[in-house]
Protein backbone atom coordinates (compact mmCIF):
# COMPACT_ATOMS: atom_id res chain seq x y z
CA UNK A 1 0.00 0.00 0.00
CA UNK A 2 1.24 3.73 -0.80
CA UNK A 3 3.06 5.15 2.03
CA UNK A 4 0.65 8.14 2.32
CA UNK A 5 -2.63 6.38 2.01
CA UNK A 6 -0.85 4.39 5.54
CA UNK A 7 -1.25 7.01 7.05
CA UNK A 8 -4.46 6.77 8.24
CA UNK A 9 -3.56 3.02 9.40
CA UNK A 10 -1.19 3.66 11.71
CA UNK A 11 -3.35 5.59 14.04
CA UNK A 12 -6.61 5.53 15.38
CA UNK A 13 -9.12 7.74 18.07
CA UNK A 14 -6.57 7.03 20.76
CA UNK A 15 -4.67 9.90 18.70
CA UNK A 16 -1.26 7.70 19.30
CA UNK A 17 0.94 6.86 16.57
CA UNK A 18 3.06 4.01 14.91
CA UNK A 19 4.53 2.61 12.00
CA UNK A 20 3.04 -0.01 9.84
CA UNK A 21 5.08 -2.37 7.40
CA UNK A 22 1.89 -2.53 5.16
CA UNK A 23 -1.86 -2.58 5.41
CA UNK A 24 -4.15 -5.41 3.04
CA UNK A 25 -7.27 -5.59 3.15
CA UNK A 26 -8.94 -9.25 2.55
CA UNK A 27 -12.38 -9.41 1.42
CA UNK A 28 -12.91 -13.02 2.25
CA UNK A 29 -12.19 -15.32 4.93
CA UNK A 30 -9.77 -17.63 2.61
CA UNK A 31 -7.82 -14.39 1.90
CA UNK A 32 -7.36 -13.42 5.76
CA UNK A 33 -6.25 -16.79 6.01
CA UNK A 34 -3.77 -16.84 3.36
CA UNK A 35 -2.76 -13.36 4.59
CA UNK A 36 -2.06 -14.73 8.24
CA UNK A 37 -0.54 -17.77 7.12
CA UNK A 38 2.19 -15.73 5.10
CA UNK A 39 2.73 -12.86 7.71
CA UNK A 40 5.40 -12.84 10.04
CA UNK A 41 3.09 -9.60 12.95
CA UNK A 42 -0.76 -9.00 12.08
CA UNK A 43 -2.15 -6.54 13.43
CA UNK A 44 -6.34 -6.71 13.32
CA UNK A 45 -8.43 -4.03 13.08
CA UNK A 46 -11.89 -2.74 12.44
CA UNK A 47 -13.01 0.95 12.27
CA UNK A 48 -10.15 1.97 14.34
CA UNK A 49 -12.26 3.83 17.05
CA UNK A 50 -10.53 2.40 20.21
CA UNK A 51 -9.30 4.58 22.49
CA UNK A 52 -6.17 2.98 23.63
CA UNK A 53 -4.35 2.30 20.96
CA UNK A 54 -5.01 -1.26 20.71
CA UNK A 55 -4.77 -1.36 16.61
CA UNK A 56 -1.67 0.59 16.07
CA UNK A 57 1.04 -0.66 14.28
CA UNK A 58 4.33 -0.90 16.16
CA UNK A 59 8.05 -0.30 14.88
CA UNK A 60 7.32 -0.64 10.82
CA UNK A 61 7.17 -4.21 11.83
CA UNK A 62 3.34 -5.34 11.62
CA UNK A 63 1.00 -5.83 8.67
CA UNK A 64 -2.10 -4.04 9.29
CA UNK A 65 -4.93 -6.67 8.52
CA UNK A 66 -8.22 -4.42 7.77
CA UNK A 67 -11.44 -6.31 8.11
CA UNK A 68 -13.66 -3.69 7.03
CA UNK A 69 -14.41 -6.00 3.74
CA UNK A 70 -15.73 -8.45 5.78
CA UNK A 71 -19.25 -7.24 5.86
CA UNK A 72 -21.46 -9.72 4.74
CA UNK A 73 -24.79 -9.77 7.09
CA UNK A 74 -26.61 -13.86 6.37
CA UNK A 75 -27.68 -16.75 7.92
CA UNK A 76 -30.66 -15.38 9.69
CA UNK A 77 -32.79 -17.41 11.44
CA UNK A 78 -35.57 -15.11 13.09
CA UNK A 79 -37.27 -18.13 15.51
CA UNK A 80 -33.78 -18.71 16.59
CA UNK A 81 -33.13 -15.46 17.24
CA UNK A 82 -29.61 -15.89 15.51
CA UNK A 83 -27.87 -14.06 12.91
CA UNK A 84 -24.14 -14.46 11.21
CA UNK A 85 -22.86 -11.45 10.32
CA UNK A 86 -19.12 -11.33 9.29
CA UNK A 87 -16.25 -9.07 11.69
CA UNK A 88 -16.98 -5.76 9.46
CA UNK A 89 -20.08 -5.40 9.73
CA UNK A 90 -21.04 -1.81 10.95
CA UNK A 91 -23.32 -2.28 13.89
CA UNK A 92 -25.95 0.42 12.61
CA UNK A 93 -26.14 -1.79 9.09
CA UNK A 94 -26.78 -4.82 11.63
CA UNK A 95 -29.43 -2.96 13.64
CA UNK A 96 -31.25 -1.52 9.91
CA UNK A 97 -30.65 -5.11 8.56
CA UNK A 98 -32.64 -6.07 11.95
CA UNK A 99 -35.57 -3.79 12.75
CA UNK A 100 -37.18 -5.01 9.34
CA UNK A 101 -37.83 -8.29 10.76
CA UNK A 102 -39.02 -6.96 14.46
CA UNK A 103 -35.49 -7.99 15.88
CA UNK A 104 -32.67 -6.23 17.12
CA UNK A 105 -29.34 -6.62 18.97
CA UNK A 106 -29.28 -5.08 22.22
CA UNK A 107 -25.38 -3.82 22.47
CA UNK A 108 -25.53 -0.06 22.24
CA UNK A 109 -22.58 2.21 21.90
CA UNK A 110 -21.92 5.78 20.65
CA UNK A 111 -20.13 5.54 18.08
CA UNK A 112 -22.72 2.80 16.82
CA UNK A 113 -22.44 4.19 13.38
CA UNK A 114 -19.02 3.54 12.47
CA UNK A 115 -17.80 0.72 14.52
CA UNK A 116 -17.77 -3.07 14.04
CA UNK A 117 -18.75 -5.92 15.27
CA UNK A 118 -15.09 -7.92 15.52
CA UNK A 119 -13.84 -4.84 17.41
CA UNK A 120 -16.69 -4.76 19.41
CA UNK A 121 -16.15 -8.26 20.51
CA UNK A 122 -12.18 -7.39 21.05
CA UNK A 123 -12.75 -5.36 23.71
CA UNK A 124 -16.22 -6.60 25.36
CA UNK A 125 -17.81 -3.92 24.42
CA UNK A 126 -20.97 -3.27 26.86
CA UNK A 127 -22.27 0.12 26.19
CA UNK A 128 -25.07 2.34 27.37
CA UNK A 129 -27.62 -0.73 27.52
CA UNK A 130 -25.26 -2.82 30.18
CA UNK A 131 -26.82 -2.39 33.55
CA UNK A 132 -29.93 -5.25 31.80
CA UNK A 133 -28.13 -6.61 29.23
CA UNK A 134 -24.15 -7.05 30.21
CA UNK A 135 -21.31 -7.10 27.44
CA UNK A 136 -21.22 -8.74 23.90
CA UNK A 137 -20.24 -11.93 25.38
CA UNK A 138 -23.48 -12.71 26.64
CA UNK A 139 -25.01 -12.08 23.03
CA UNK A 140 -22.62 -14.64 21.38
CA UNK A 141 -23.56 -18.06 20.38
CA UNK A 142 -19.56 -18.73 18.42
CA UNK A 143 -16.95 -16.85 16.80
CA UNK A 144 -15.01 -17.96 14.04
CA UNK A 145 -10.78 -17.52 14.54
CA UNK A 146 -7.91 -17.25 12.10
CA UNK A 147 -4.84 -19.10 14.45
CA UNK A 148 -1.42 -18.25 13.16
CA UNK A 149 -1.03 -20.82 10.94
CA UNK A 150 -3.86 -19.64 8.94
CA UNK A 151 -6.17 -22.36 10.49
CA UNK A 152 -9.65 -21.59 10.81
CA UNK A 153 -11.67 -22.72 14.17
CA UNK A 154 -15.29 -22.58 15.65
CA UNK A 155 -15.08 -21.60 18.61
CA UNK A 156 -18.04 -21.79 21.07
CA UNK A 157 -19.41 -20.54 24.18
CA UNK A 158 -16.76 -22.48 26.22
CA UNK A 159 -14.25 -21.29 24.47
CA UNK A 160 -15.17 -17.78 24.25
CA UNK A 161 -13.10 -16.00 26.67
CA UNK A 162 -9.87 -16.94 25.37
CA UNK A 163 -10.62 -14.13 22.29
CA UNK A 164 -13.18 -12.15 23.02
CA UNK A 165 -12.16 -8.88 24.86
CA UNK A 166 -8.29 -9.86 24.42
CA UNK A 167 -7.91 -7.20 21.87
CA UNK A 168 -6.77 -9.50 18.78
CA UNK A 169 -3.77 -10.52 20.19
CA UNK A 170 -5.04 -14.10 20.28
CA UNK A 171 -6.17 -14.60 17.02
CA UNK A 172 -8.21 -12.67 13.88
CA UNK A 173 -12.16 -12.98 14.38
CA UNK A 174 -13.62 -13.50 10.89
CA UNK A 175 -17.23 -14.19 11.76
CA UNK A 176 -19.70 -14.15 14.57
CA UNK A 177 -23.83 -15.72 14.81
CA UNK A 178 -24.96 -13.41 17.39
CA UNK A 179 -28.09 -14.12 19.69
CA UNK A 180 -31.15 -11.24 19.19
CA UNK A 181 -34.06 -9.64 21.08
CA UNK A 182 -37.45 -8.91 19.76
CA UNK A 183 -37.03 -5.30 18.79
CA UNK A 184 -38.41 -3.17 21.69
CA UNK A 185 -40.22 0.12 22.20
CA UNK A 186 -38.36 2.17 24.38
CA UNK A 187 -38.80 5.58 27.04
CA UNK A 188 -36.94 7.48 28.80
CA UNK A 189 -36.58 10.34 31.77
CA UNK A 190 -34.33 13.28 31.62
CA UNK A 191 -33.46 13.95 35.62
CA UNK A 192 -31.56 16.97 36.76
CA UNK A 193 -29.86 15.70 40.17
CA UNK A 194 -28.94 18.39 42.13
CA UNK A 195 -26.12 16.53 43.98
CA UNK A 196 -23.85 14.11 43.64
CA UNK A 197 -25.47 12.33 47.01
CA UNK A 198 -28.37 12.19 45.50
CA UNK A 199 -27.32 10.47 42.22
CA UNK A 200 -26.03 7.47 43.77
CA UNK A 201 -29.62 7.16 45.93
CA UNK A 202 -31.61 7.56 42.56
CA UNK A 203 -29.41 5.18 40.37
CA UNK A 204 -29.55 2.35 43.58
CA UNK A 205 -33.48 2.75 43.36
CA UNK A 206 -33.25 2.73 39.34
CA UNK A 207 -31.23 -0.74 39.33
CA UNK A 208 -33.52 -2.66 41.30
CA UNK A 209 -36.30 -1.75 38.13
CA UNK A 210 -36.04 -4.54 35.36
CA UNK A 211 -37.82 -2.11 33.29
CA UNK A 212 -34.69 0.15 33.12
CA UNK A 213 -32.25 -0.81 30.16
CA UNK A 214 -30.27 2.98 30.58
CA UNK A 215 -28.55 4.64 33.50
CA UNK A 216 -26.19 7.29 31.96
CA UNK A 217 -24.66 10.02 33.72
CA UNK A 218 -23.83 13.77 32.85
CA UNK A 219 -21.64 16.09 35.28
CA UNK A 220 -22.47 20.04 35.08
CA UNK A 221 -19.94 21.05 32.25
CA UNK A 222 -21.00 18.18 30.07
CA UNK A 223 -24.79 18.51 30.59
CA UNK A 224 -23.80 22.50 29.89
CA UNK A 225 -22.66 21.59 26.90
CA UNK A 226 -25.62 19.55 25.65
CA UNK A 227 -27.76 22.62 26.52
CA UNK A 228 -28.69 21.74 29.60
CA UNK A 229 -29.07 23.38 32.54
CA UNK A 230 -25.73 23.80 35.16
CA UNK A 231 -26.54 20.70 37.37
CA UNK A 232 -26.00 16.50 37.27
CA UNK A 233 -28.23 14.90 34.52
CA UNK A 234 -29.54 11.21 34.54
CA UNK A 235 -30.68 10.26 31.39
CA UNK A 236 -32.57 6.95 32.15
CA UNK A 237 -34.11 5.02 29.64
CA UNK A 238 -36.92 2.19 29.99
CA UNK A 239 -38.34 -0.91 27.96
CA UNK A 240 -41.99 0.09 29.10
CA UNK A 241 -44.04 3.25 29.31
CA UNK A 242 -42.97 4.36 32.57
CA UNK A 243 -40.77 7.29 30.44
CA UNK A 244 -41.46 10.51 30.39
CA UNK A 245 -40.56 11.01 27.05
CA UNK A 246 -41.71 8.99 23.96
CA UNK A 247 -41.36 9.07 20.50
CA UNK A 248 -39.79 11.49 18.78
CA UNK A 249 -38.80 12.69 22.44
CA UNK A 250 -37.27 9.88 23.44
CA UNK A 251 -35.35 9.84 19.79
CA UNK A 252 -34.19 13.80 20.46
CA UNK A 253 -32.59 12.86 24.10
CA UNK A 254 -31.04 9.78 22.71
CA UNK A 255 -29.96 11.79 20.00
CA UNK A 256 -28.59 14.36 22.42
CA UNK A 257 -26.82 11.76 24.29
CA UNK A 258 -24.92 10.34 20.96
CA UNK A 259 -23.42 13.91 21.22
CA UNK A 260 -21.43 13.89 24.11
CA UNK A 261 -18.71 12.55 22.68
CA UNK A 262 -18.14 15.22 19.72
CA UNK A 263 -18.88 17.63 22.12
CA UNK A 264 -15.92 16.43 24.34
CA UNK A 265 -13.61 15.95 21.40
CA UNK A 266 -14.37 18.82 20.47
CA UNK A 267 -13.57 20.78 23.21
CA UNK A 268 -10.23 19.34 23.03
CA UNK A 269 -10.62 16.54 25.28
CA UNK A 270 -7.65 14.36 24.06
CA UNK A 271 -7.58 11.79 26.37
CA UNK A 272 -11.12 10.05 27.60
CA UNK A 273 -10.47 7.00 30.53
CA UNK A 274 -12.96 4.13 31.14
CA UNK A 275 -12.44 3.13 34.69
CA UNK A 276 -15.15 1.43 36.55
CA UNK A 277 -16.18 1.57 40.69
CA UNK A 278 -18.58 0.80 42.93
CA UNK A 279 -21.76 2.77 42.99
CA UNK A 280 -21.20 3.86 46.49
CA UNK A 281 -17.39 5.54 45.56
CA UNK A 282 -18.77 7.64 43.26
CA UNK A 283 -19.18 10.30 45.52
CA UNK A 284 -15.61 10.37 46.46
CA UNK A 285 -14.60 9.73 42.15
CA UNK A 286 -16.27 12.78 41.14
CA UNK A 287 -15.41 15.24 44.12
CA UNK A 288 -11.95 14.74 43.30
CA UNK A 289 -12.19 14.92 39.55
CA UNK A 290 -13.83 18.66 40.12
CA UNK A 291 -11.39 19.66 42.60
CA UNK A 292 -8.61 19.44 39.44
CA UNK A 293 -11.77 20.39 36.74
CA UNK A 294 -12.29 17.06 34.79
CA UNK A 295 -15.58 17.03 33.33
CA UNK A 296 -17.22 13.02 33.09
CA UNK A 297 -19.81 11.51 31.75
CA UNK A 298 -20.85 7.43 31.40
CA UNK A 299 -22.28 4.30 32.13
CA UNK A 300 -23.46 4.99 35.95
CA UNK A 301 -25.52 1.90 36.17
CA UNK A 302 -22.54 0.04 35.82
CA UNK A 303 -19.95 2.29 37.25
CA UNK A 304 -17.89 2.72 34.46
CA UNK A 305 -17.17 6.20 34.25
CA UNK A 306 -15.21 8.43 31.19
CA UNK A 307 -13.44 11.13 33.12
CA UNK A 308 -12.13 13.89 29.46
CA UNK A 309 -8.35 15.21 29.80
CA UNK A 310 -7.26 17.78 27.73
CA UNK A 311 -3.45 17.80 27.27
CA UNK A 312 -2.96 20.74 30.49
CA UNK A 313 -4.54 18.07 32.14
CA UNK A 314 -3.35 14.71 31.56
CA UNK A 315 -0.34 15.28 34.40
CA UNK A 316 -3.73 14.22 36.69
CA UNK A 317 -4.41 10.95 34.93
CA UNK A 318 -1.71 8.83 37.28
CA UNK A 319 -2.54 10.50 40.18
CA UNK A 320 -6.10 9.40 39.13
CA UNK A 321 -5.56 5.82 38.33
CA UNK A 322 -4.09 5.32 41.98
CA UNK A 323 -6.80 6.97 43.61
CA UNK A 324 -9.43 4.65 41.42
CA UNK A 325 -7.28 1.84 42.76
CA UNK A 326 -7.32 2.77 46.32
CA UNK A 327 -11.29 2.93 46.10
CA UNK A 328 -11.52 -0.47 44.73
CA UNK A 329 -12.00 0.31 40.95
CA UNK A 330 -10.68 -0.57 37.84
CA UNK A 331 -8.61 1.23 35.54
CA UNK A 332 -10.39 0.04 32.05
CA UNK A 333 -14.30 -0.64 32.05
CA UNK A 334 -14.84 -1.43 28.01
CA UNK A 335 -11.92 0.58 26.21
CA UNK A 336 -9.57 -2.08 26.83
CA UNK A 337 -5.42 -1.69 27.41
CA UNK A 338 -4.12 -1.60 24.32
CA UNK A 339 -0.92 0.25 24.35
CA UNK A 340 -2.01 3.15 27.14
CA UNK A 341 -2.76 0.80 29.90
CA UNK A 342 0.11 -1.78 29.28
CA UNK A 343 1.97 -0.56 32.56
CA UNK A 344 -0.96 -0.75 34.75
CA UNK A 345 -2.09 -4.35 34.55
CA UNK A 346 -2.32 -6.20 37.88
CA UNK A 347 0.70 -8.48 38.34
CA UNK A 348 -1.45 -11.48 38.45
CA UNK A 349 -3.99 -10.86 35.47
CA UNK A 350 -1.50 -10.30 33.01
CA UNK A 351 0.42 -13.97 34.13
CA UNK A 352 -3.07 -15.22 33.14
CA UNK A 353 -2.94 -13.16 29.80
CA UNK A 354 0.51 -14.00 29.11
CA UNK A 355 -0.24 -17.76 29.47
CA UNK A 356 -3.72 -17.51 27.36
CA UNK A 357 -1.24 -15.60 24.23
CA UNK A 358 1.09 -18.44 24.58
CA UNK A 359 -1.49 -20.89 24.07
CA UNK A 360 -3.50 -19.62 21.78
CA UNK A 361 -0.38 -17.78 19.91
CA UNK A 362 2.43 -19.93 19.59
CA UNK A 363 3.86 -18.21 16.49
CA UNK A 364 3.64 -14.69 18.76
CA UNK A 365 2.20 -13.49 15.51
CA UNK A 366 -1.00 -11.27 16.62
CA UNK A 367 -1.30 -7.45 18.12
CA UNK A 368 2.48 -7.81 19.96
CA UNK A 369 3.24 -5.41 22.21
CA UNK A 370 -0.37 -4.91 23.74
CA UNK A 371 -2.16 -5.82 26.41
CA UNK A 372 0.52 -7.71 27.95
Amino acid sequence: MRKDLMKAYETDASQLNGRALDVVHPKTVMEVRSIVAKTQRIVPRGAGTGLAGGCIPLNGLDVVLDLSKLNGIGSFDKERRTIEVGAGVILDDLQICLARNGLEFPINILNHNVCTVGGMIATDVGGSRMVKYGKISNWIKWIDVVDGYGNLHRKGVTELSDYVGMEGITGVIVRVCLKLLPLKKRTASLMKVENSEKVVSIVRDLKRNLNVSMIEFLDKKISVGMGLIEDYHLIVEYEDNSGLLKGREYEELMEMRNRIYSFVVGGSHVRIEDLKIMTDRFVKLITWLESVGIPIFGHIGVGILHPCFNRNQEKYIPEMMKFVKKLGGQISGEYGIGILKINLVDMNDKKILINVKKRTDPLNKFNVGKVI
